[in-house]
């Protein structure tokens, strides 16, 4: 599970989440990104979204994070999933013994 906050990093991270897909895809069983506070802006953004779901990357919007940057939920990409809160599917993952990563 990889935790994208910070709008600044949204392209990087999606460069190191394709690299990690790219180089371990085949032992990982499932991976999901986790947009939430500024990085929400990614998930109405087909260009970075896109690539992420034709992986088969599992992509989840913060719904307090939509609401907080005035983004309507019509406005995802087709594919993105709607969690209530961002941090608490990242504390969800980890209880259920994901491994975590903040990019």
């Amino acid at each position: 599970m990889v935790q994208v906050s910070e709008k600044e990093k949204i392209n990087q991270a999606v460069k190191s989440v394709m690299n990690l897909i790219n180089d371990l895809g085949e032992e990982l069983e499932e991976v999901e990104v986790v947009f939430h506070q500024s990085a929400i802006t990614a998930t109405i953004d087909e260009g970075i979204i896109k690539p992420l779901l034709e992986k088969k990357i599992n992509v989840i919007a913060c719904r307090n994070s939509l609401i907080s940057q005035g983004i309507n939920e019509s406005s995802l990409v087709k594919g993105v999933k709607i969690v209530n809160s961002g941090v608490g599917e990242v504390v969800r993952r980890q209880k259920e013994g994901w491994i975590y990563l903040r990019l």
